[in-house]
């Protein structure tokens, strides 16, 4: 876990991020912790050698910190988009490159703590998510019941250079809470939708949009635009879909069409979820993230491999064209060591004002 300030703020929109180490002060830290910084590009390593020249697995998870250096960046994505570049031709099967947003408290915990937590946000601390991680310490203070940490969930990107997906995880929580059962903790009845609504080109039948090579609508070997966009609905102002395009070499490429419950779809929408995810919509669906989102959320980057399941749920079977064992930890680190990905030019603000077409 690492912290990151947002050095300068653009006064219009869109926002733009750029990144200094807090722990400037202490230069090799970053790398050790696989983690990168240049002006406006974030770069993550999975692993490292250290002085032994043994291979260290590092698995780095970054926040965007706010420029007061105090509290995370609140960021307010309602009726706005979020947009990217990224370089990952170096994630293969198994690696998972993600950019997604938490419903953490903002200061870290601090003040959720009673006085246990004095190091807050600067420190990476306060870290839930929807899939209620046994965390050692919440919001700060040591967490003794072996409670999970449960909280709204936007995975905006997860992705190797074999498949992507994005996916909303609402939770019939706001900010963080705590779950001590399995009924509260898991999916058939918890407070979070583990699992989510999520959109994936492959599992939906195209095999050749995303993946490595130009015979691909994106191709993974060369960088890459991504573009996400929170519609809102203009009667209500709820979240009304989640759009996503990519723009590469100069052309826009609109997201794949699918057929849910009968209607097409390129968007995660109320209807698709329905038809996909009903447990997502027993959580209140994407309503309920759209609230998350408006509250302000906390932009973490994050580097990955899965030592149990390989991340087959995202890249093999019908959802990828890996194997059921290429995505092995072991394997990776073999013929990948130097797996990496590069986030760069960040910028959120209206939509349509953060790319051009």
């Amino acid at each position: 876990m690492w912290a990151l300030h947002r050095a300068r703020l653009q006064k219009r929109a869109p926002r733009t991020a750029l990144w200094k180490v807090l722990t400037s002060k202490r230069p090799t830290c970053s790398s050790i912790r696989g983690i990168q910084t240049s002006g406006d590009a974030l770069k993550l390593n999975q692993w490292r050698q250290d002085a032994d020249g043994k291979t260290v697995t590092v698995s780095p998870r970054v926040y965007l910190v706010a420029a007061d250096g105090k509290n995370y960046e609140n960021v307010t994505l309602l009726g706005n988009e979020l947009t990217f570049d990224v370089e990952l031709s170096k994630l293969p099967c198994g690696m998972n490159g993600a950019l997604y947003l938490s419903d953490m408290e903002l200061d870290g915990g601090r003040k959720a703590s009673g006085g246990l937590n004095t190091a807050g946000a600067e420190y990476g601390t306060g870290y839930c998510d929807a899939q209620c991680p046994v965390l050692g310490f919440i919001n700060g203070a040591a967490n003794t019941g072996k409670l999970g940490a449960c909280c709204n969930e936007m995975d905006i990107w997860e992705a190797n250079s074999r498949s992507t997906v994005y996916t909303p995880h609402p939770c019939r929580a706001e900010r963080i809470r705590t779950c001590a059962t399995e009924l509260d903790c898991g999916q058939p009845s918890g407070y979070c939708d583990k699992w989510g609504c999520s959109y994936n080109p492959y599992a939906h039948g195209h095999r050749d949009f995303y993946g490595r090579g130009p015979e691909n609508k994106v191709n993974t070997l060369l960088p890459f635009t991504v573009i996400t966009q929170f519609h809102t609905s203009p009667t209500t102002g709820a979240l009304a879909n989640i759009t996503r395009l990519y723009l590469q070499n100069g052309t826009v490429v609109r997201n794949t069409v699918t057929t849910a419950a009968g209607s097409t779809t390129d968007n995660i929408n109320d209807a698709y979820c329905n038809a996909t995810a009903t447990w997502t919509q027993q959580r209140g669906g994407i309503e309920v993230m759209g609230q998350a989102l408006a509250r302000g959320m906390v932009l973490i980057f994050s580097l990955w491999a899965d030592d149990g399941g390989y991340m087959t749920w995202m890249d093999s079977g019908s959802s990828g064209p890996c194997n059921s064992t290429e995505g092995d930890p072991r394997q990776i680190v073999q013929h990948t060591p130097d797996a990496s990905v590069t986030f760069s030019n960040i910028r959120w603000g209206d939509i349509g004002s953060t790319f051009k077409k």
